[in-house]
């Protein structure tokens, strides 16, 4: 036999077994597992998390109490990939009306999801090629439709931290709905200043926030949204060139985790500030407590210029809210260098508007109430080890 026909031979067997292994794949796909109970416990669970927040959205207004009708978790879709180390499992797409062709099959699910439609893809089709080499989540198109895309394992379903699939998956697709932050290009953008002041001018900031949102409204609140105000305003003062650096992060990221948050609490997640459970929380005094004793083991600027900077953001929003600072609060904070509008921007005229002039109260007297010298004392601790 030549070499020629041995080739051609060897050629149609691999064809021969490469489209057995299609067709077993596309039937197995078709017909094996198709209910939701029958799924893989981790693969259940990835799904029914996209579920859950999706069903909180009216089809029409979405949830307006969480944020205005720009975002609308039901007009977006995801497309789930399971990950078992370097090997890929099945892909999902969530919220999407996939084509009717042999590579896609509907799932059946509960009914209080009956009308989220999900659907598995075989692994051998051109669709799940393209997803095979996204390590992170993204964005990719999907028939005309943009969609946001990500992997998936153990570890990031059923929420135990940052990088969660839940998490990703609100702030990429409010970040896409959302008009995103722009900075006016004459403002000076720098990173946070690692002095013992200014940390512990952070820390004291820390402390009235953690009072704040256990205020009731009223005078009480009233009086600590002024000491912030106050303490706020003399920090900028003295570190002016971070300051535009802060709101962008509270107003771009912190709306984003306040989102988050939400809707984790409206699925019983119940996670908070500092990505923690609320059976296992972290205020933000004690927060400033771990960067200076080193339980948090990362850089302290990027910790307090973008990390600490879109909790605050988040926090911030939640007390908006909680106090009625003003309605439609959401609709009104804004990223254009036109009108560069940020939740502290909404509280400071609250504060202009009701409590009084906040250039009344003295810093001195804020510091001796709060413990000002154990505050600088560990900022003090804290920039020595990172000298």
């Amino acid at each position: 036999m030549s070499a020629v026909k041995k080739l051609f031979n060897l050629i149609l067997i691999l064809l021969g077994v490469a489209l057995i292994v299609i067709c077993a794949d596309l039937v197995s796909n078709k017909l094996g597992k198709t209910s939701f109970v029958q799924l893989d416990e981790t693969d259940k669970n990835a799904i029914e998390e996209l579920c859950q927040m999706t069903a909180l959205f009216d089809d029409k207004y979405g949830n307006e109490d969480i944020w205005t009708e720009d975002y609308n978790l039901r007009n977006e879709s995801c497309v789930i990939t399971r990950r078992f180390g370097f090997v890929k499992g099945y892909t999902y797409a969530v919220n999407m009306n996939a084509p009717k062709c042999l590579y896609a099959q509907r799932i059946k699910m509960p009914e209080e999801y009956n009308d989220i439609p999900v659907y598995r893809f075989a692994y051998l089709t051109p669709f799940t090629f393209k997803l095979a080499g996204m390590e992170d989540g993204g964005f990719t198109q999907v028939r005309g439709k943009t969609v946001y895309a990500s992997p998936f394992d153990i570890q990031s379903v059923k929420y135990n931290g940052t990088g969660s699939l839940e998490e990703q998956y609100i702030s990429n697709t409010f970040a896409e709905s959302v008009e995103s932050v722009d900075i006016p290009e004459h403002d000076v953008i720098s990173q946070y200043e690692v002095e013992e002041e200014n940390i512990a001018l952070t820390g004291l900031q820390y402390r009235i926030i953690d009072d704040m949102l256990a205020a009731g409204s009223g005078e009480k609140f009233n009086e600590l949204l002024a000491e912030y105000v106050a303490v706020r305003e003399y920090q900028n003062s003295k570190y002016p060139k971070f300051a535009n650096r802060r709101i962008q992060t509270e107003l771009e990221q912190g709306t984003a985790l306040y989102v988050f948050y939400r809707i984790s609490e409206e699925i019983d997640h119940n996670i908070t500030y500092f990505n923690k459970e609320k059976d296992d929380p972290i205020t933000f005094y004690s927060a400033y407590y771990y960067l200076c004793t080193g339980r948090y083991n990362s850089d302290v600027g990027e910790f307090l210029n973008e990390a600490g900077d879109s909790y605050v953001g988040a926090a911030l929003c939640r007390i908006i809210n909680d106090q009625g600072v003003t309605s439609s609060w959401q609709s009104k904070l804004s990223g254009s260098p036109e009108n560069f509008t940020s939740q502290y921007t909404l509280l400071k005229r609250y504060c202009d508007a009701s409590c009084g002039k906040f250039t009344d109260k003295k810093i001195d007297d804020i510091k001796r109430t709060y413990n000002y010298e154990e505050i600088i004392s560990m900022a003090r601790t804290l920039v020595k080890a990172v000298e």
